[in-house]
């Protein structure tokens, strides 16, 4: 099997803390793979989970086996 050239992500932006902050909250809901001889993305997204909202392609990374589930912004 082809590795992903993207991992897809929902974002969810948070309510105003104390402070006014917001924290962006990121979901992996899926993978992206180049289309076979055409431009264009094959997107797989995990199956019986709803998905709303923005979808984010990132690439993957593997620095110090920290998960791009845990990223905020």
């Amino acid at each position: 099997m082809r590795k992903p050239i993207y991992h897809v992500f929902v974002t969810q932006e948070s309510q105003p803390d104390a402070q006014g902050e917001i924290n962006t909250y990121w979901t992996r809901v899926g993978v992206a793979f180049a289309h076979n001889g055409k431009s264009g993305l094959n997107i797989m997204l995990t199956p019986g989970i709803a998905v709303s909202g923005k979808l984010v392609l990132l690439e993957p990374r593997e620095d110090n086996g920290i998960s791009q589930d845990t990223a905020s912004a």
